[in-house]
């Protein structure tokens, strides 16, 4: 799955950067460097990260050039916290000067890819070191290419107020964090009426494998020019395709490996189906609890908790957290995990099962895909007359998770392209659909549910018909002061949607001013103003007051 949060430039850096490397400090000795200016990764680094155990930074593989000279950073070379913390408030990592001479509210987009909980606990307990650097590799390959998509949409510099003038496409870049575990996600406030920034809780989580992906905000044209991410692309169904994008490569990527598969309940992303259901749903934590700790615990220490700065807060949930006071610490959280297996009764060994994949064609895979996008599209059209067009790709990509995605991002405009030619199958009926622009976006309805506004709009036309002018009866007076009423009285059907026109000053009774007409008044046929209104009121009874 995916999600994302915005990241203000106005935040400050280094706070931003505890969570994402998850309050770890960077190395006191960089590592060497060997001829062409490069890192040279330790091997213990180097074990971490294939197993999932690492969750500095590193730079997008094939960082582009001119992104490099635009943020001021050398690829080559490991991200340092200074650095990191600059570009989190759209800063130059080399010279902290401001990354475009348009002042940034964003700094970038936190994009967060996570598979099923059934994959990370295959990772996790997988009996050889070999295999959960496989799996890892699986979702760190999805992960990339899933970036590279977002990149093709939103790698859009847009020209003149609001991207009136057009875009140019250019080039992006991200840095990226690997989590493999999932605490609970406290919201930490920058003293009373500041900034709120996450800050994952020092206790033992739980097994889960997600890469944090820090977009900037920044597009570099081939002329050189530096704008701002197309973010309006970022929509609701788009980022779900995003999501659904990563799922079909990492469920490409596992079968790959022989790992059996499937869908989960929802049918939204990629299972491994050696992991039971009920073991994937056995980890979870809270965050109150652990909030009100560290609030107890501030409060012994006499302080403050509302009006500590974000800083100390999350100083407090460090030292609370080594004093065991929080829960059972970090450290040793894949102990715990396997007592908690144990106490389940559940042992596993491998996902990898040599399991053989059915080979499809390109034809195969795409109508199967259709087919699975079609019958959801149809559940949507149940309970909606029209339909966002980027649900289609999302429907299409999700689609793809179950019969591959070896085309990447042009397998999902094929299988849109299936749903606009071959319609879908609507309570019984097939149905063509229908595209087009509303309210300024692409959208999709269907001849069905064409044929019922059609339907009702030759009823609207009947109903006018009928009260058109030759079938109203004679125009009426006010029963009390005998003035005529402009507008005659409306059919029943239409009395509640009409306004009642007050007749002139000249005719109105002598010393009234208007009154809001009754509701009764089709009925009552008073002429609303205020002498008439009184007199077809009745008087209220007055009753005493309880005592």
């Amino acid at each position: 799955m995916m999600n994302f949060r915005k990241i203000a430039a106005a935040s400050k850096g280094r706070l931003v950067l505890r969570y994402f490397t998850e309050d770890k400090p960077e190395p006191i000795h960089p590592p060497a460097l060997d001829e062409a200016g490069r890192h040279l990764e330790e091997g213990g680094r180097l074990v971490a990260y294939y197993t999932g155990r690492d969750s500095r930074a590193s730079w997008r593989p094939d960082m582009p050039g001119p992104v490099a000279r635009a943020i001021g950073v050398d690829p080559h070379k490991m991200p340092r916290d200074a650095e990191m913390s600059r570009l989190f408030e759209a800063r130059r990592a080399d010279t902290g000067e401001p990354w475009s001479q348009h002042k940034r509210k964003l700094s970038g987009f936190d994009l967060v890819f996570s598979p099923h909980k059934s994959v990370s606990l295959a990772a996790e307990f997988a009996a050889t070191p070999a295999e959960t650097a496989a799996m890892w590799n699986a979702v760190d390959r999805a992960a990339d290419r899933a970036m590279r998509y977002v990149a093709q949409v939103l790698g859009w510099a847009r020209k003149g107020a609001g991207g009136g003038d057009g875009a140019d496409p250019g080039a992006v870049g991200w840095i990226s964090f690997r989590h493999h575990t999932a605490r609970p996600t406290l919201p930490i406030q920058d003293g009373p009426g500041g900034q709120t920034y996450l800050f994952d809780a020092p206790v033992a989580g739980d097994p889960h494998m997600h890469i944090h992906n820090f977009l900037m905000n920044l597009v570099v044209t081939a002329e050189g020019r530096i704008g701002s991410l197309d973010s309006r692309a970022l929509t609701d169904a788009r980022v779900k395709e995003f999501g659904a994008y990563f799922q079909a490569v990492l469920a490409d990527e596992l079968r790959r490996l022989g790992v059996h598969i499937g869908y989960d309940a929802d049918e939204q992303a990629v299972v491994v189906l050696a992991i039971p259901e009920h073991i994937s749903k056995a980890f979870s934590k809270g965050r109150q609890q652990i909030l009100n700790k560290a609030k107890a615990y501030a409060k012994d220490h006499g302080l403050d908790w509302d009006g500590l700065a974000a800083e100390d807060k999350m100083d407090i949930l460090r030292d609370a957290g080594a004093e065991g006071r929080l829960g059972k610490m970090k450290i040793d959280e894949r102990n715990i995990w396997r007592e908690q297996a144990a106490a389940l009764g559940w042992h596993h060994r491998t996902a990898m099962e040599d399991v053989l994949h059915e080979r499809l064609s390109d034809g195969e895979r795409f109508d199967r895909a259709y087919e699975f996008a079609a019958r959801h599209l149809a559940e949507e059209f149940h309970t909606a007359a029209v339909v966002e067009h980027e649900k289609l790709g999302m429907y299409a990509a999700r689609g793809l998770i179950g019969t591959g995605i070896a085309g990447g991002p042009d397998d999902i405009t094929r299988v849109v392209k299936l749903l606009e030619e071959r319609g879908i199958r609507l309570k019984g009926e097939h149905v063509a659909l229908v595209v087009g622009l509303f309210d300024e976006k692409v959208r999709v309805t269907n001849t069905a549910q064409i044929r019922i506004e059609q339907s009702l709009a030759e009823s609207a036309k009947a109903a006018v018909r009928d009260i058109s002018v030759e079938n109203q009866p004679p125009v009426p007076n006010c029963t009390i002061c005998g003035v005529v009423l402009i507008v005659a009285l409306p059919p029943d059907a239409v009395i509640d949607a009409l306004l009642i026109h007050t007749p002139a000053v000249a005719n109105r009774p002598h010393n009234t001013r208007p009154a809001r007409p009754r509701p009764t008044w089709p009925v009552s046929r008073f002429c609303g103003w205020r002498l008439c209104h009184k007199a077809q009121t009745p008087r209220p009874k007055h009753t005493a007051a309880a005592r």
